[in-house]
């Protein structure tokens, strides 16, 4: 006799079944929660057992499990069938067989009771994938279809949704054209997961959308949409990027409200520009201020929500990752790619599965730029030497001539950056290079007022740099600005 057709065993049997079952089922693989159930079963109380699960419609759930030893189409054998309904829907059967004898009422109410656990679960697992994908549609019919098409510069982007069928979330990019030649550009994600995490990313963008019309600050656009999001109390945490980026000159004004900073692509290095300001709808005021950045030929601007550097709840080595991603599929020497959004994507996670949405929005420049202009942040000096190396890379100059040019424009816009705002928030440098006939000409102007130059030792000697570097250095201060002329001769 088997252990649970012992009369004194037979409910304690049952309830141990149902409990297991019960475990089995708080899995997040319903086959293979059904596959352990229809195990037990056999166990416990048949020689074999099916669950098979077929719904029809958008939610397609359709998969069986067999166990035991029995040929299911034995003669004579005695049979249960219990149906798998949400009270509506059919949605699969449970069918136990057994050749020595019937069936008494303890086990037909068990496995009527583990028919019902199952009918719990599934209709769970069906709702939970219904809101997935009306999330998913609602999500990518938000997003643009087609991306500005400019001259001299490309736009491309991609969107990954969570693995997880309960994980769709409130990313965001867009990219649209307003009056003056400029492009707005937003970058966002909405704390949460789910259908409601999709309908509030759709209010935030139509919110920066319509904020930005009638300004040139985007920490102004991003301060009226934290207004729009305060009326709202369901909102909850949002951060985004909103920026402008001016085709004709290459220049991008942005303001950033708790998002990840964008990455700036050079031919030979990753910079990670400046950030700050709190989520919209975390207080009445985000504190963000605006940053400037010329992209120059041969680079590219990576916008991103955090779910490309927290895969691995580690977001200091995802964004590292992000950026080696970046510089070998970006560049210099980078192979060709019609797609490269959806390759940094594809490096970033390779076969990993990743558990938050994932958006990259990504703007590579590839005609001259006439002149550049940033904000005043530290980061500025290696750009400014990237920009010097790319424009003198045709010239006929001895490797020593290079490397004194790069080094003295990178003094001096060092120079610039730390002392024409010391007492003020950064300002703006301009940078432009010029060659008239076999003189090169590099110009970089502030608008801060400077301390008056008194040698000591504690400052640097970035000065007396330029001046060993090149063949003339002039420095023209005035009220309003201050312009260092750094020339070096050409070779005939």
């Amino acid at each position: 006799m088997r252990p649970l057709d012992r009369p004194d065993d037979r409910h304690q049997g049952v309830l141990e079944v149902l409990v297991q079952a019960g475990y089995a089922l708080r899995r997040s693989d319903i086959e293979e929660a059904l596959s352990q159930i229809a195990t037990s079963l056999v166990a416990a109380f048949c020689e074999y057992c099916s669950i098979a699960v077929a719904v029809d419609g958008v939610e397609r759930f359709e998969f069986s499990v067999e166990r035991g030893a029995l040929d299911p189409r034995a003669a004579g054998a005695a049979t249960i069938v219990e149906p798998l309904s949400d009270g509506r829907n059919t949605l699969g059967k449970i069918t136990c067989r057994r050749a020595s004898q019937e069936f008494d009422d303890v086990v037909r109410q068990a496995i009527r009771l583990m028919a019902i656990q199952l009918s719990v679960a599934l209709a769970h697992q069906i709702a939970i994938q219904r809101e997935h994908r009306v999330a998913d549609r609602l999500q990518r019919a938000l997003l643009p279809e087609h991306l500005p098409v400019l001259g001299g510069s490309e736009f491309f982007a991609a969107y990954r949704p969570a693995s997880g069928e309960a994980e769709v979330g409130g990313d965001w990019f867009d990219a649209f054209v307003l009056p003056g030649d400029r492009i707005g550009i937003s970058v966002g994600d909405v704390a949460g997961h789910g259908l409601e995490a999709a309908v509030i990313m759709g209010e935030v963008r139509q919110a920066i959308r319509a904020s930005a019309i009638g300004t040139s600050s985007p920490a102004e656009v991003l301060e009226r949409a934290n207004r729009i999001v305060a009326l709202n109390d369901s909102v909850g945490m949002v951060t985004a990027i909103f920026g402008y980026y001016i085709p004709e000159t290459s220049r991008l004004v942005y303001a950033v409200a708790g998002h990840p900073p964008p990455l700036l692509v050079l031919p030979r290095t990753v910079r990670r520009l400046p950030s700050g300001g709190l989520p919209l709808g975390c207080a009445p005021a985000i504190g963000t201020s605006d940053w400037t950045f010329t992209l120059p030929a041969d680079a590219a601007l990576l916008f991103y929500t955090d779910g490309m550097i927290e895969n691995e709840r580690d977001p200091i080595s995802g964004e590292r990752r992000l950026c080696e991603v970046a510089r070998s599929l970006l560049g210099e020497n980078s192979p060709p790619c019609a797609d490269p959004a959806t390759a940094v994507q594809d490096g970033v996670f390779g076969e990993a599965a990743n558990r938050d949405d994932a958006a990259v929005l990504l703007l590579r420049r590839s005609k001259p730029v006439e002149s550049y202009v940033f904000s005043a942040v530290p980061v500025v000096a290696p750009i400014a030497r990237s920009i010097v190396e790319r424009e003198i890379r045709d010239l006929d100059i001895e490797p020593q001539r290079r490397f004194d040019l790069v080094i003295a424009v990178g003094e001096a816009v060092a120079n610039a950056v730390e002392h024409a705002y010391r007492d003020a928030p950064p300002g703006l440098v301009h940078l432009r290079i010029d060659r008239d006939g076999r003189q090169l000409i590099a110009t970089i102007e502030d608008f801060g007022h400077w301390r008056p130059f008194a040698r000591s030792e504690e400052r640097g000697r970035g000065i007396e740099l330029m001046h060993a570097c090149m063949d003339s250095v002039q420095i023209r201060s005035t009220r309003g600005s201050t312009q260092i002329l750094l020339k070096a001769q050409l070779a005939s």
